[in-house]
């Protein structure tokens, strides 16, 4: 197999955001289509890969998922996982109000390693909005738009909204770097599997005991 020719481009995404606002169950919902009652958090980083084809543009794309941990003492791991990083995924849960107050660490975080790229905001959780919701849609809006950031909110449970947000962060990845470089197939594999594994082994290695 030529690997190198099964897709149009490959896009790394990261998603980052507070321990259990749902970034695991997000990116299983775009995949395969699943949903976790059971929370499990996040040990240091996971990735998880797919090909789709795009419904606007009809590029055949890889996507990478990068899982981080929310929890603190992970956010160290996190900033590793930037370099050649194409495209955010920044997600907080409606219902927490500290999710939503925490955006600002995280944003700091992000531009402290990437100066531009493009980045989806997800109020994730929808599900829960008429019960539960504590940020309101237009204070998420709001600080996506001062940001330059992407905007939706989703829920990972039914999966409204998934797969417009995902989708619509890789048109704006390909559009950002077809407008900067001569971006192809060639130059948007930053590694190949095995040295992904490779380097997430050696994180793992590393992580903190407790």
């Amino acid at each position: 197999m030529n690997f190198q020719s099964s897709f149009d481009y490959f896009l790394k995404i990261i998603i980052v955001g507070d321990s259990s606002v749902g970034k695991t169950n997000f990116i299983f919902r775009f995949i395969d289509g699943t949903f976790n009652k059971i929370y499990q958090p996040t040990i240091g980083i996971d990735y998880k890969s797919i090909i789709k084809v795009l419904p606007k543009s009809k590029q055949k794309v890889k996507i990478q998922f990068w899982d981080t941990a929310g929890q603190e003492r992970y956010k160290s791991l996190n900033k590793i996982y930037f370099q050649r990083v194409q495209g955010i995924i920044l997600m907080y849960d409606i219902t927490n109000k500290e999710s939503f107050d925490n955006l600002d660490s995280w944003t700091r975080l992000i531009f402290e390693n990437i100066s531009s790229i493009p980045i989806v905001l997800i109020g994730n959780k929808l599900d829960l909005e008429e019960e539960e919701r504590i940020i309101r849609t237009e204070d998420g809006k709001s600080f996506a738009d001062d940001n330059g950031f992407l905007f939706f909110e989703t829920s990972a449970l039914n999966g409204k909204n998934v797969d417009n947000a995902i989708y619509s962060l890789c048109e704006r990845i390909i559009s950002s770097l077809e407008r900067t470089s001569s971006f192809n197939v060639n130059t948007s594999i930053p590694f190949n599997d095995i040295l992904e594994e490779k380097t997430i082994k050696e994180i793992k290695e590393k992580k903190p005991c407790c």
